[in-house]
């Protein structure tokens, strides 16, 4: 398993081309995709000022977050609901000029699932529940502008469809 951070993996895989490539590539970064989320426009200007690099790519780099799965161990609502408007603004990306379209934030749900820290972070008595399963699960409850059939979905939903396991 090679341990490498979702930043630095992700970029890697936009700045080769390999999501031009394989399209259908299915993706899972942990820790809500760390910084990228937050770095995407940052990316993107970078790539805009690398002639060699952009001409590698069909898109714009913010578009390619969209083709990403992202686990919600992001522990708070805020994030969480940061990380999908991130997510659902990718297609707005997909042309130049850009659409200015609002994000759909239950669009960006749909690209996450459910995560905790286990093994990491044990509870302390017996008595004790896992902090990172309950905290995450009431962070995805109390994100802003999800509906009910959002939070279900990435509380095991998008798992179920991701991996193929519906009946």
């Amino acid at each position: 398993m090679l341990n490498i951070c979702p930043l630095q993996a992700a970029t890697r895989l936009i700045l080769s081309g390999v999501f031009d490539k394989f399209p259908n590539l299915r993706l899972l970064l942990a820790h809500s995709g760390g910084a990228l989320p937050a770095l995407s426009s940052r990316l993107a200007s970078c790539i805009d000022h690398d002639p060699v690099v952009a001409s590698r790519l069909k898109h714009d780099a913010r578009y390619y977050l969209g083709k990403l799965y992202l686990d919600a161990v992001a522990y708070g609502p805020e994030e969480l609901g940061f990380t999908s408007d991130v997510i659902s603004r990718a297609e707005n990306f997909a042309s130049v000029p850009f659409l200015k379209s609002p994000p759909n934030r239950s669009f960006g749900s749909t690209r996450m699932l459910f995560g905790t820290d286990h093994p990491f972070f044990p509870p302390l008595s017996s008595s004790e529940k896992w902090r990172s399963v309950t905290e995450n699960l009431e962070a995805i409850n109390d994100v802003q502008g999800w509906t009910q059939e959002d939070k279900d979905g990435v509380r095991g939903g998008n798992a179920i469809k991701l991996f193929n396991l519906e009946n």
